[in-house]
């Protein structure tokens, strides 16, 4: 009642509305991932996988807090990419 300012017994009318804008996010390659791929030569491998799998892997990589957990995983994935695995996934 109070953000359609009416009262008890009194009519709201109001109209929803779609927001067609769609937010592309993007999430970079954080600096020691960058780092680890040049060092081993799998950034070619790394860009070879899928956009929807990049982006998957990117999306957790920069959700990590402490910077253990981000080298774990990030040592995991290059373990997979030495492997030249398909279906790659972290954690």
């Amino acid at each position: 009642m109070k953000g359609g300012k009416t009262a008890v017994g009194e009519i709201a009318i109001f109209e929803i509305e779609q927001d067609t804008n769609k937010i592309k996010k993007e999430y970079p390659i954080p600096e020691k991932l960058a780092e680890q791929l040049n060092k081993n030569n799998l950034s070619q491998t790394f860009n070879d996988l899928t956009a929807s799998r990049r982006k998957e892997i990117l999306k957790y990589l920069n959700y990590i807090k402490t910077e253990d957990a981000l080298l774990k995983n990030i040592d995991k994935l290059l373990a997979q990419l030495k492997e030249k695995k398909k279906n790659i996934r972290i954690p």
